[in-house]
């Protein structure tokens, strides 16, 4: 392997942009930062094409691996074709694919180039477990790449002996997002008293990531701290948006007290102006982007048993950890905070501590580096 300088191939192609294409994304970015040389397999036209050359990476958009209709087979086979000329003519050392359409053609391709393949797993779904997935898993793949242990468990138990897996978290840049440093004023946007508790829900308004049980906390906690405010920060706006923003209309305990934040360029102050921040998602949350955010900007988090965040929140240390659905539990937790502000203040800096130990993208790219530079035990060179 030439020096310290790794040319890893990172597949993302998907149209959509999710949690997937994130982790991947941020992970190559920080690779190229660190002097490594990746580039970006994505879906043709798709957003993680168009952010991953806004980023600078080299970026390859390819549309075949995925492809629909009676065309589909033979356009994967032509994308495989083209991965195999590439992969044979750049001397790679590593491919990750972060996606699972065409992984038998990727395994195929990698096999033939002699290059090794880490299957990274980003999905909460459970892994399907017949026979040619298996055999990907266990024979073909250098590595299997959990991004939460809850994905590692349920990697082992359905696809047994002889998986290679290991849990490497996804980051988040604390230089960029720290306690210190200018604050928005976002009280004074919304109409809040200064100096006002204030707790907020930042994401994709989805039903899955639990807005609906977020106002129901709320209007919960309001009854024990009147003088508490809350704010929904939206990521993008949606008919969801106007529905919710008339159910605080329509609401006297909610009104004047629940405010809306459109998309901000200046997120960074945003979130440092912020208590508490909450993720009440029911399901989902493989690598949760945001919640990290949160803490890395000295912010507790009162959240959900699901996905990744029970690896995020140290219950009790760097926030709270409830059961999802349960808008009495998140309540409880907020009415808490606020009226303990040394010790929310306390939790966020242990937050802080959190993520620059165990979360940060630095972090998370000399993993992904070690596994072409140092193999598993039993993995295939």
């Amino acid at each position: 392997m030439p020096g310290d300088r790794l040319r890893i191939l990172h597949l993302a192609h998907v149209r959509w942009f999710n949690a997937e294409v994130q982790y991947a994304l941020d992970l190559a970015v920080e690779m190229a930062r660190q002097g490594h040389r990746p580039v970006f397999w994505a879906q043709a036209g798709s957003p993680g094409a168009r952010r991953a050359r806004e980023a600078g990476l080299e970026t390859v958009e390819e549309a075949g691996l995925n492809a629909k209709g009676l065309a589909a087979p033979f356009g994967a086979l032509r994308a495989a074709a083209r991965l195999s000329r590439l992969l044979a003519s750049r001397r790679f050392d590593l491919v990750e694919a972060h996606r699972p359409e065409g992984l038998p053609l990727v395994a195929w391709a990698c096999h033939r180039a002699g290059v090794p393949l880490v299957r990274v797993r980003g999905d909460m779904r459970p892994v399907r477990a017949d026979p040619l997935n298996r055999w990907l898993y266990t024979r073909w793949a250098r590595a299997v790449v959990a991004s939460n242990t809850a994905i590692d468990r349920s990697l082992r138990q359905r696809l047994g002996p002889g998986l290679r897996v290991v849990t490497i978290f996804g980051g988040v840049d604390p230089d960029r997002f720290a306690p210190d440093g200018p604050a928005a004023d976002v009280r004074a946007e919304l109409g809040f008293p200064p100096g006002s508790f204030l707790a907020g829900i930042l994401g994709r308004l989805g039903a899955v990531k639990g807005h609906d049980h977020f106002l129901a906390a709320a209007r919960r906690a309001l009854g024990a701290v009147p003088g508490a405010r809350f704010a929904v920060l939206v990521k993008e706006p949606t008919p969801r948006q106007d529905e919710l923003r008339g159910r605080v209309d329509a609401d006297p305990v909610l009104r004047g007290r629940v405010g809306f934040l459109g998309r901000r360029d200046d997120l960074p102050a945003v979130l440092r102006a912020f208590d508490l921040g909450v993720v009440a998602s029911t399901g989902s949350e493989a690598n949760c982007r945001v919640g990290l955010e949160w803490m890395a900007s000295g912010v507790p988090l009162v959240a959900t048993r699901v996905g990744v965040l029970p690896d995020l929140v140290d219950d009790g240390r760097t926030g709270f950890l409830v059961l999802p659905g349960d808008p009495s539990a998140l309540g409880e937790k907020i009415v808490y905070c606020a009226g303990q502000p040394a010790r929310t203040r306390e939790m966020g800096r242990a937050a802080r501590l959190r993520v620059l130990d165990q979360f940060t993208l630095d972090r998370c790219a000399r993993l992904h580096a070690g596994l072409a530079r140092t193999p598993l035990p039993g993995s295939r060179p």
